[in-house]
């Protein structure tokens, strides 16, 4: 079973999408808001997620623990 984000949870960071080794996690939305921050949607794909486990591996991957076993 693949690892899935919680939506509630996820600060928009776009850390995990540029770590993932099997390129799982994609970016479905980038919005720049007024201050410059910019804030990513993103999603576990299934089909390439090959619960390698890395994204819940490392402390500094995801800095609110958004990512879970689905």
């Amino acid at each position: 079973m693949a690892y899935k984000i919680n939506t509630k949870k996820c600060l928009k960071c776009g850390l995990c999408a540029t770590e993932c080794p099997e390129k799982a996690i994609a970016v479905d939305d980038r919005v720049t808001e007024k201050d410059g921050l910019v804030r990513y949607t993103t999603r576990i794909d299934a089909k390439k997620c090959t619960d390698c486990g890395t994204c819940v591996s490392f402390e500094w991957w995801c800095p609110n623990k958004a990512i879970m076993k689905g």
